[in-house]
């Protein structure tokens, strides 16, 4: 073979064989380029759906939130109804009051507004005879009685419009002083004293 020829085939060989080299490490080059891209895809993926997972519980929490403000608005907005099963349970609760002062009670009716429960209470002129006191305690009994069934805000509300109109709530049976005075209508049993009327 030549001098020519031969150097020609070893510098052929040489220029054949360096473009080979390089594609094998191109090609390793770009399958960890490659493995790298699709981690990244991967990891950026997940993340999106995560994002669009939190940005939808707080979509729905949103979208509950404001439709319970529109109920109770709704429910705040509408007229009283009346309540005549609760009004039926109730009537035992004057029972004990009436045998001992008399029929101090002309009729009563059960309202519920939105989240509150109200009973107007109308009374006759044997209640005009009691004292703030012995009125305190006969509402404080009708209120509770009527919380242990409505299970909600209720109100009590004794002659509404009227100079001795009481309103009794929540708040006035806390801040009651009952002076360890049990109700007289109360078992016997554990009486420490009762207040029944006075001036």
């Amino acid at each position: 073979m030549p001098a020519e020829r031969a150097f020609g085939y070893i510098i052929g060989r040489g220029i054949v064989g360096q473009p080979r080299r390089k594609r094998r490490s191109f090609t390793l080059r770009g399958e960890v380029i490659g493995d790298l891209r699709n981690a990244v895809n991967f990891t950026l993926a997940a993340g999106l759906f995560v994002l669009a997972v939190v940005a939808l519980g707080i979509a729905i929490e949103i979208y509950r939130l404001r439709s319970s403000k529109r109920r109770k608005h709704r429910a705040s907005q509408a007229p009283p109804r009346r309540l005549p099963q609760l009004e039926r349970r109730m009537t035992d609760a004057f029972s004990g009051p009436r045998a001992i002062y008399g029929d101090c009670f002309a009729e009563f009716s059960i309202w519920r507004q939105s989240e509150t429960t109200r009973m107007d209470v109308s009374t006759k002129s044997a209640w005009t005879a009691l004292n703030v006191f012995t009125r305190s305690l006969i509402v404080r009994h009708l209120w509770r009685q009527l919380a242990a069934f409505a299970k909600n805000t209720v109100l009590v509300h004794v002659d509404p419009g009227t100079p001795h109109a009481i309103v009794w709530t929540a708040l006035s049976t806390q801040q009651f002083d009952d002076k360890g005075v049990l109700e007289p209508w109360a078992p016997a049993k554990g009486r420490v004293g009762t207040l029944l009327s006075g001036p």
